[in-house]
């Protein structure tokens, strides 16, 4: 059964690697909670709220991942080396601004290049 909301809930995907088309390998749905593939109902992987993510639907306490910038840091971890760097509508592991895309997202929306990144390397 699908829900109202579902129909007319924003959808964005993000795709592994430099595809732009295809089966999608994370979809965020109203800028805030992440499911895998096209699934957009159940469970989600996590939730983004501001610069931080949450596992599954919590919206507090310690974050999985915080985005500063366009650095990826893990946790609550502001400074050091980053787990990856986001890049317009891709992103690369590390701080390296150039190299093979971990996810591709062709919208080019940050929360969901920030999810599908961390999903990527830790998830």
């Amino acid at each position: 059964m699908i829900l109202l909301r579902e129909l007319l809930g924003k959808h964005d995907l993000a795709f592994k690697g430099i595809a732009v088309s295809g089966s999608p390998f994370v979809t965020m749905v109203n800028g805030r909670r992440v499911f895998k593939g096209r699934s957009v109902s159940g469970y989600p992987l996590y939730t983004v709220v501001g610069n931080k993510l949450f596992a599954g639907t919590a919206v507090s306490g310690r974050p999985l991942a915080t985005l500063v910038g366009d650095l990826v840091f893990k946790g609550i971890e502001v400074s050091g080396t980053p787990l990856a760097k986001l890049s317009g509508r891709v992103s690369f592991k590390g701080i390296a601004g150039a190299g093979s895309p971990i996810v591709t997202v062709p919208s080019g929306n940050v929360a969901t290049l920030f999810a599908a990144t961390y999903h990527a390397l830790r998830g």
